[in-house]
């Protein structure tokens, strides 16, 4: 709801003592009435500031508090909105080993539609019906992403260094994320389209 200039001058009359020492035509109340105005909507602005997913202004003092950006991001690599996502991420951040969990956090960091296949149904047996998959029992251990969108793939070039890949693609961020969050006795495979 917008509040117009005449209402915060509607206030101050309002705070004025009664008797005849103050007009309500008085210069200063309408000289005060711009001023309150502009600090209260200042202080609205700062009230959205405390919500992480639309910090703006004092992000930086967000990211400080929470250690962002972290060796997942390197600095200055994202926009704004970006940003606000990877703190939201942070901020909320509850914590928990669930299949709901990671997706929770990919879906945090804009990877909407991103899958998570989880390999612990056991090894094949002799008693395992023909679909199933043949993994050992190590596989329970390892559970595997697949992003819903094509990756940008990098291939090597003449100017390159001896050290360079052949080739580079994935999501760096969002493996960075979920391998610094995933159980230690875990490995997440990443699959991209």
């Amino acid at each position: 709801m917008e509040i117009a200039l005449s209402d915060y001058r509607h206030l101050l009359e309002g705070l004025l003592p009664p008797g005849p020492a103050w007009s309500l035509n008085d210069p200063a109340i309408g000289g005060l009435a711009p001023s309150l105005m502009r600090v209260h909507q200042r202080l609205d602005d700062l009230l959205l500031e405390l919500d992480p997913r639309a910090a703006s202004e004092l992000i930086g003092r967000w990211e400080q508090i929470t250690g962002l950006p972290d060796e997942c991001i390197p600095a200055g690599t994202q926009t704004l909105r970006q940003r606000q996502q990877r703190l939201d991420a942070k901020v909320n951040l509850t914590g928990s080993i669930s299949k709901d969990f990671y997706q929770a956090q990919l879906d945090a960091l804009g990877r909407t539609g991103a899958t998570i296949t989880r390999y612990d149904k056991g090894p094949f047996t002799c008693g395992s019906v023909c679909t199933d998959a043949v993994y050992d029992v190590a596989w329970r251990y390892v559970w595997a992403v697949t992003m819903p969108t094509r990756t940008v793939i990098t291939a090597m070039t003449c100017t390159g260094t001896c050290t360079s890949p052949v080739r580079m693609w994935g999501d760096t961020v969002a493996e960075c994320v979920l391998q610094k969050l995933s159980p230690s006795h875990t490995h997440v495979l990443f699959y991209y389209p």
